[in-house]
């Protein structure tokens, strides 16, 4: 079992990230949460002094995930097209597709409607996918890689469908099945513009 010096926030996060995700936060106390780290409860609470705390570094602990492995999608493309295709593709298979990441962030969602850190923590979190999205597809267009009239509701509409789809798998769980993966980044990326075919 760790100490109070060896356990690391990180570590703590997520542990009780993969608890959240499975069992819901309202159905995981600091105890358990503790115990799936493998610390003692009082290490858990050196850490974060409450269960609120613990949910909110949850979050920056999906963020910090999100950054590194959207980045590690994208950047092995060298075509800002082709950038954008397997941003949105990643969206799909991390935010759609991955259980864990689906369950935890429509319980953060179902949060935020009455808990205003946690609603500011996801509108950042919100904020910096739109930033991301927007960037890239301006880029893309800019280049002459993407033919789109208007790049801001492009890119509104693809979150709003993303979040849609996640809502909607709630009722609908053939929404986010693997072998839907290829027709829903095509429905996704038709809303973003034509693509232009690269030079022969």
């Amino acid at each position: 079992m760790a100490t109070i010096s060896s356990a690391k926030p990180d570590e703590l996060a997520a542990a009780a990230f993969a608890l959240f995700s499975t069992r819901g936060i309202a159905g995981v106390n600091m105890d358990e949460i503790a115990a799936g780290a493998g610390v003692t409860k009082g290490s858990l609470y050196w850490h974060y002094a409450s269960k609120k705390e613990v949910i909110l570094a949850a979050c920056n602990l999906y963020y910090g995930v999100w950054r590194t492995q959207i980045a590690a999608a994208t950047e092995v493309h060298e075509r800002i097209g082709d950038q954008l295709e397997a941003a949105v593709a990643f969206s799909v298979r991390s935010c759609l597709l991955d259980d864990a990441n689906r369950v935890f962030t429509t319980e953060i969602v179902a949060m935020s409607l009455y808990d205003a850190d946690v609603r500011a923590s996801w509108t950042g979190f919100l904020d910096e996918t739109e930033r991301f999205f927007l960037g890239l597809t301006h880029r893309a267009v800019g280049a002459g890689e993407l033919r789109c009239d208007d790049v801001d509701r492009a890119v509104d509409l693809l979150l709003a469908s993303m979040e849609g789809i996640k809502q909607i798998a709630l009722f609908r769980p053939q929404a986010c099945l693997p072998e839907n993966e290829q027709r829903t980044c095509r429905r996704l990326m038709s809303l973003m513009g034509e693509r232009v075919p690269a030079p022969v």
